[in-house]
């Protein structure tokens, strides 16, 4: 399959090693290159071609990720189908991969061990699939694995699944700043939802609501916060990318 592919990265040594690892591959062919994605976004509109994929390339911070994310979703908001965007950094903590899976990511690769890794992931994005190192893979599993169990609960049944999720970071002993942070929301708005949880389920205070989730299994040590909205988390597709050697 041949792939109209673009590659953002303001990491000059990152980017020029990307683009050593495609111009192995006849069937990839790097249109353009940008160092952020407001550039990006610029560069796309006087490209000849439109890309399949982009690449997002090394990433300074979890914020970069899902503001590169969110433009390039916008721009192409209105057609049939937009490019799949792959993340491939160094970066594997739970943070910056549910920062990139809540933009809307196809795909997130950390320490890669082989240049073919990278290509077959590529090609597996290009066809409509989702590729995830394999640790990276493992943990969302996991994560949602748990979260489908902790669906069922009758007495969390009234709470939406935003509502569901700050109660389990609650439960993980964060205060309303900490959740606001890992949430992307403003800290009023965690309030609010805090406020609402506790009406629902008929408590007065954080412990005591805490108590009741870690009863039913919420929270826990190295538990991952991941992605979610009114309408609760879901998981996308898993390919797990071979380890070399």
């Amino acid at each position: 399959m041949e792939i109209n592919l673009f590659v953002i990265s303001n990491n000059p040594v990152a980017l020029a090693g990307l683009e050593a690892i495609f111009d192995q591959d006849d069937e990839v062919t790097v249109i353009g290159r940008a160092v952020d994605g407001s550039d990006g976004i610029r560069c796309l509109e006087h490209t000849e071609s439109e890309p399949h994929v982009i690449i997002i390339g090394e990433p300074s911070s979890k914020r970069t990720v899902s503001e590169d994310v969110h433009r390039i979703t916008s721009r192409y908001r209105n057609d049939k189908s937009r490019p799949k965007v792959i993340v491939v950094s160094q970066n594997d903590d739970d943070d910056a991969i549910f920062a990139a899976l809540r933009g809307g990511v196809n795909g997130y690769l950390a320490h890669i061990g082989s240049s073919e890794e990278l290509l077959y992931a590529l090609q597996i994005v290009a066809k409509g699939g989702a590729a995830f190192s394999p640790t990276i893979a493992v943990r969302l599993s996991q994560y949602f694995t748990a979260m489908q169990l902790l669906r069922e609960p009758t007495e969390f049944s009234d709470l939406t699944g935003r509502e569901l999720e700050i109660l389990t970071l609650l439960a993980d002993g964060m205060g309303n700043q900490q959740i606001a942070r890992r949430l992307y929301l403003a800290e009023k708005t965690v309030r609010n939802y805090v406020s609402r949880i506790f009406a629902k389920l008929e408590v007065h205070d954080r412990t005591t609501a805490a108590v009741l989730a870690r009863d039913a299994g919420l929270g826990g040590p190295g538990g991952l916060a991941g992605p979610g909205g009114p309408d609760g988390p879901g998981a996308p597709a898993e390919v797990l990318v071979p380890q070399s050697g």
